[in-house]
């Protein structure tokens, strides 16, 4: 990090990182370095696999909640801040920045770095990065505090770090400008490491006394073309507990560079390797139909789920989810525990399932206006199915504070498949297919929704205390209607 610390004049580092170099690691680096030097004040890591980590509004307030926790003297002056504007967390974006940031932090003196990981994960429909464009107009009020921003280069982001307001404070460190012979030193340090180990713990397969050559490395490496994404995933495809480690290498090394998609071709190929390898001689229909829908949720999903929750809302055995998932664990995390969430290893992998120039297999593109169809009828049918007035059994006019373990109590009754149908159907709906067949459908569910299940879904959402997701959802459902008759509802 010596480029940081020659620059103490510029206030705000941009880390560049394009798809698969690994970003959020060197961003973690970062952190992990401040934070050994007390110099960490604050850091925020958006991520679109959540909703509370992919809005803009949630950066600030948890930057200012986190600095609060780390000087008392930013808390004294945060706590009158919000004693005069309680809704101050609701404020647009350059009101808070002011108020739970700038002010507070100009106020107390402090010096310290704050971090914000992946910003191009968040949602945000500005031309320039709305984020961006606010902390152009006040980061010249902060000389005691450095920003240290990593996003992949998309147009928003970059047209933010060009605003004049911001570039004349910013250092730019792009990372696919970093000399591919010192990358290509570090992949072939980690797929030695990574393989090595591999040879140790598969004392049940007899490797030759030198696996991997020296060869195998070397063409591993040329094929990464400077791609952490691309190591990891080969690596973790070898060591598969159920397949010869030999067999899976000799299968990466000994295939053909595939140039028909100049610039992704090796992640590309890689992927096309690992599903094809996955269900090589698999030709019953009902494994890909299984399939589809269980990869369209784990991609599509606004938050991720457990195995438990995917069974729940798909009306899939749980152990069907494990068999079809179980050869795609070098690109998806698939717990033991069924409790805890599925995850892509990398956001790469999700963009290949829906690019149809890219993954051209049928069997595994998520065409996404058709998935959010079949996600939304599947939330309205479990709802329907599931919800009955006073779902939870709870005494007359008992008030949401005063219900002991809330949050138990609705995972006891409802489960998370169940939790995530009501609170996303209408989204999945908004980015769902409006005609055709899905349009019907999907009408027809909607209309059982309002006649059996819309007073029991309010209370759910109210326990859940995300009672303003009701309107929401029903902004979401008229936009949606506007799309099917044709015309706009205001």
């Amino acid at each position: 990090m010596r480029w940081a610390q020659n620059t103490r004049d510029q206030p705000v580092y941009w880390l560049n990182g394009l798809a698969g170099t690994g970003k959020s690691t060197i961003a973690q680096t970062f952190s992990e370095l401040a934070s050994d030097r007390d110099l960490l004040g604050a850091s925020f890591f958006c991520s679109r696999d959540y909703l509370d980590r992919k809005e803009l509004k949630n950066i600030f307030p948890t930057l200012a909640y986190q600095l609060a926790c780390h000087y008392p003297r930013f808390r004294d002056h945060l706590v009158k801040v919000i004693k005069r504007d309680p809704s101050v967390a609701h404020n647009s974006l350059i009101s808070q920045l002011r108020d739970l940031i700038v002010d507070p932090l100009s106020a107390t003196g402090i010096s310290c770095v704050i971090v914000i990981d992946a910003l191009d994960e968040c949602v945000d429909d500005q031309p320039a990065s709305a984020i961006l464009s606010v902390l152009g107009r006040l980061v010249s009020k902060l000389p005691l505090v450095k920003f240290f921003i990593t996003g992949r280069p998309e147009p928003r982001i970059r047209s933010g770090f060009r605003l004049p307001l911001l570039k004349s404070f910013t250092q730019v460190f792009l990372l696919h400008e970093v000399e591919k012979t010192s990358v290509g030193g570090d992949i072939r340090l980690y797929l030695t490491e990574k393989l090595n180990s591999i040879a140790k713990w598969r004392s049940d397969v007899d490797l030759p006394e030198v696996w991997p050559s020296d060869e195998d490395i070397a063409a591993l490496v040329k094929k990464s073309s400077g791609l952490f994404i691309f190591a990891s995933t080969v690596a973790r495809f070898i060591e598969s507990e159920h397949h010869d480690p030999r067999e899976r290498l000799l299968l990466i090394v000994n295939k053909a560079d595939d140039t028909s998609h100049e610039g992704a071709s090796g992640i590309d190929l890689l992927y096309s390797q690992v599903l094809c390898d996955a269900f090589s001689g698999t030709e019953e229909e009902s494994v890909f139909v299984d399939l589809k829908r269980i990869l369209s949720v784990v991609v599509l999903a606004l938050n991720p789920l457990s195995r438990d929750g995917l069974a729940q809302l798909l009306d899939i055995d749980s152990t069907v989810i494990s068999t079809r998932l179980r050869y795609l664990h070098s690109v998806i995390l698939v717990p033991t525990d069924s409790t805890k969430e599925i995850r892509v290893f990398h956001k790469s992998f999700p963009d290949f399932l829906q690019d149809p120039n890219r993954c051209r297999d049928l069997r595994f593109h998520v065409d996404c206006p058709t998935r959010h169809g079949d996600i939304a009828l599947s939330c309205l049918d479990l709802v329907l199915e599931s919800l009955k007035i006073n779902p939870c059994g709870l005494p007359p006019f008992v008030m949401n504070e005063d219900i002991f373990d809330r949050q138990q109590l609705l995972m006891d009754k409802f489960g998370s498949g169940l939790r995530y149908a009501c609170k996303h159907w209408a989204t999945h709906l908004l980015f769902s297919t409006s005609s055709g067949e899905y349009g019907n459908q999907l009408i027809a569910s909607t209309i059982l929704f309002f006649d059996h299940a819309i007073f029991p879904w309010m209370e759910v959402m109210s326990l859940e205390g995300h009672l303003e997701g009701v309107i929401h959802s029903m902004n979401h459902l008229l936009d949606w209607l506007g799309k099917v008759s044709g015309t706009r509802y205001s």
